[in-house]
């Protein structure tokens, strides 16, 4: 397993990895349920949904495949009313200048519209990413990824995708790249594990020490 070194890029998640967006999602979803005809999400739900991929939460909400598009826009017209109130996951504005401060070229790639990203990093003292990637794309994160790498020239040796879900690993495997999941967002440490990211993390901080080596890689024993 190479490490990190000073030209290794990070592109990080949005929603769940660097805003603390979940229970906005939830009460937009429960909001949009009644509009959509599917099933809202109930408090003894959640925890279950966190086991799921977003695929099985589709199924188990019976939210209908066909217009969920239509879906998504109006949940991100929704968050973006909202964005004022949501904060940043904690120590995630300290990892992120801390990175800065190495040398570490950081940017974004997210399933949210630009505008709310773009809101939000003014909102929080975060507007230091080098690039930030907005695709409407929900389930193919991995085509974003290889199109980052391709505009950009990266070599996919050198960057790691940053998430909270299931999807993100996926996409980080299918483009053949790092992926260090998060378990502060949507998806639980058991979920995460049984799709085999490089690293789990349980606090932003210890992406430093995934940054340094330092580290075990995920499903290791110290």
């Amino acid at each position: 397993m190479n490490h990190f070194t000073k030209k290794d890029i990070l592109v990080f998640d949005f929603d769940g990895t660097i805003a603390d967006t979940f229970h906005h999602i939830i009460e937009i979803s429960n909001l949009l349920s009644k509009e959509f005809n599917f099933n809202a999400i109930h408090p003894n739900d959640v925890e279950r949904l966190k086991d799921m991929t977003s695929q099985e939460v589709t199924r188990y909400l019976g939210v209908p495949l066909l217009k969920v598009p239509l879906i998504v826009a109006k949940g991100r017209w929704q968050l973006h009313k909202s964005m004022d109130s949501v904060k940043p996951t904690e120590g995630l504005r300290e990892l992120v200048h801390a990175l800065k401060s190495l040398g570490y070229e950081i940017g974004i790639l997210t399933s949210n519209s630009l505008k709310n990203v773009v809101t939000f990093l003014k909102n929080h003292d975060l507007d230091v990413f080098d690039f930030i990637r907005a695709s409407s794309k929900v389930w193919e994160k991995s085509h974003g990824l290889d199109a980052l790498m391709k505009d950009k020239g990266m070599d996919p040796r050198e960057v790691i995708y940053v998430g909270d879900e299931t999807r993100d690993i996926e996409a980080a495997q299918k483009a053949g790249i790092r992926v260090a999941a998060v378990s502060w967002g949507y998806n639980s440490s058991k979920a995460l594990l049984a799709h085999k990211p490089d690293y789990l993390i349980h606090k932003p901080e210890e992406l430093l020490k995934v940054c340094s080596g330092s580290v075990n890689p995920a499903g290791d024993k110290p």
